[in-house]
């Protein structure tokens, strides 16, 4: 695969796309097999399709109706193959497995943030930054 802007452009999408449904597969896949995946949730990165795997197996677990959707357009570096994309992530904590060891709350969540993500010629995210207030998400939860 030769990735061109367009794919760089349309890689946030993909990425949302894969945190909202509930395929593994399909969210590994726009995630490379070595990763640096910097995330405020996780106490420490992300660098492999299993540990990749059980965070967005947590997550889902946590947040069955889990939504993420882009806000405005992505801003893409072509050069360094580098695209930036704010978000917005909602849903109801009714399930258990993120946070960790914390029951279900059923409460709503609404939070935004940022990723950065460097996409491989492949198409697929050999670092992930991501950039949001993990307080605002337990605060919206009753958790802070």
């Amino acid at each position: 695969m030769t990735l061109g802007t367009t794919d760089l452009v349309n890689y946030p999408a993909r990425y949302l796309a894969a945190w909202s449904q509930r395929d593994l597969a399909t969210a590994l896949d726009v995630i490379a097999e070595t990763v640096l995946w910097v995330d405020p949730a996780m106490p420490e990165p992300i660098t492999d399709h299993t540990s990749a795997a059980a965070f967005f197996t947590a997550a889902w677990s946590g947040f069955p109706d889990l939504k993420m959707s882009p806000v405005g357009e992505p801003m893409v570096d072509p050069t360094s193959r580098r695209v930036a994309q704010e978000w917005r992530m909602a849903g109801t904590h009714t399930g258990e497995g993120f946070p960790p060891g914390v029951p279900p709350t059923g409460r709503p969540f609404d939070v935004t943030g940022t990723d950065v993500w460097q996409v491989d010629a492949d198409g697929r995210a050999v670092a992930v930054h991501a950039y949001w207030n993990v307080a605002a998400l337990l605060a919206q939860l009753g958790l802070a």
